[in-house]
């Protein structure tokens, strides 16, 4: 079965775009999400452009916190290297404590060599130091103490003023496909996370493929793996909305170019965009992602989930670019219309409105 989450970027489109009015949407999805049975609430954290107003997800799950009461909430993903082990551990079991254990972690190595040059961290080190910080917020989470003698941190004998909640590891998704990042999941039982990127079926399964052989070759079962995918989900039954909704995917794979680039080319903190070198037509945007009437949807939804075999799927569900009461609109159609033909397939909490409809 596979459990449905939502992921939220919080990007601003434009200057005429206000933060308060991502951060208004934003929850307001969340609330919806909760009311329609999903399981999880995502929030990304980026730092220094439009590509994402959010520079602490653990902010967005406390927020969110007060403004639900079942759903799950987690960072997706905290950036490890960026982060003194010491204190995202304590931030991370108070996140715990507000969500009273709703909290799931989410955890990657960054890939924007903007931020690690602006933070001062060697982008090289990135995935050591994020196994570091991993080893010390798993310590520290399951036993309120936090000893660390590595490479690259030294932490003494400390004990955690902030007990976390129960003392136990949240559920943990990690975004990476490094082979040393994959077998640190196998060791734990952790959930691999993937985006389904802009690139078509194919293009995702080899992607899978490439993380279950590394899952094999770190001792786990490829058969068994857990998998969480994420996907650019887009609800409506106008054409040209759905275009519109294609042209804001387009602009997402189009600012992966400058974000990978130690000086991208930005206008104050928004990105300049420009075409990709091998750049597909709107069209194949269109198709390879999930825009259209809910019926459609679903039976693409279905395709995907019965081929790539996740155990979580992550709706990427508010491109910045899409105004509020379409955005709104969308996910509501999304919950009315599309999870019930995804019968068999979809878990979704027992506590939902669904369940209780």
């Amino acid at each position: 079965m596979v459990k449905i989450g939502l992921f939220s970027l919080m990007g601003l489109y434009d200057r005429n775009t206000s933060p308060a009015s991502v951060l208004r949407t934003t929850v307001d999805t969340v609330r919806m999400a909760e009311d329609f049975g999903f399981d999880i609430a995502w929030f990304a954290e980026h730092q220094f452009t439009n590509h994402s107003i959010c520079p602490s997800s653990l902010l967005m799950v406390a927020h969110c916190a007060a403004a639900t009461s079942r759903i799950r909430l987690g960072p997706a993903v905290l950036a490890l290297p960026f982060y003194e082990p010491l204190r995202i551990v304590q931030e991370a079991a108070f996140a715990d404590l507000l969500t009273s254990g709703r909290l799931v972690l989410g955890l990657g190595c960054g890939y924007q060599p903007y931020e690690f040059d602006r933070y001062r961290v060697d982008s090289d080190q990135r995935h050591q130091r994020m196994l570091e910080a991993w080893d010390i917020l798993e310590q520290g989470l399951t036993s309120g103490v936090v000893e660390h003698r590595g490479a690259i941190f030294d932490i003494p004998h400390t004990e955690l003023s902030m007990r976390p909640f129960g003392l136990a590891m949240p559920d943990v998704y990690v975004a990476s496909s490094h082979p040393a990042v994959v077998a640190r999941m196998v060791r734990g039982g952790h959930t691999p996370f993937m985006s389904f990127g802009h690139r078509g079926l194919d293009a995702a399964r080899g992607f899978r493929d490439l993380i279950a052989e590394r899952w094999s070759a770190a001792g786990g079962d490829a058969r068994r793996m857990p998998l969480a995918v994420q996907r650019y989900v887009y609800v409506t039954d106008d054409p040209e909305d759905a275009r519109h909704a294609a042209r804001c995917v387009r602009n997402l794979a189009r600012a992966a170019v400058p974000l990978a680039t130690a000086q991208p080319s930005k206008d104050g903190p928004f990105l300049r965009l420009m075409p990709l070198n091998d750049e597909p037509p709107l069209d194949d945007f269109l198709d390879n992602a999930v825009i259209g009437p809910a019926n459609y949807c679903a039976e693409k939804l279905h395709q995907e989930l019965e081929v790539l075999r996740p155990t979580h799927l992550s709706c990427f569900a508010g491109f910045a670019g899409i105004g509020r009461r379409e955005t709104l609109a969308s996910l509501e159609r999304f919950g009315c219309d599309v999870i019930p033909q995804l019968e068999g397939i979809v878990e979704l909490r027992d506590d939902s409105v669904l369940d209780a409809a």
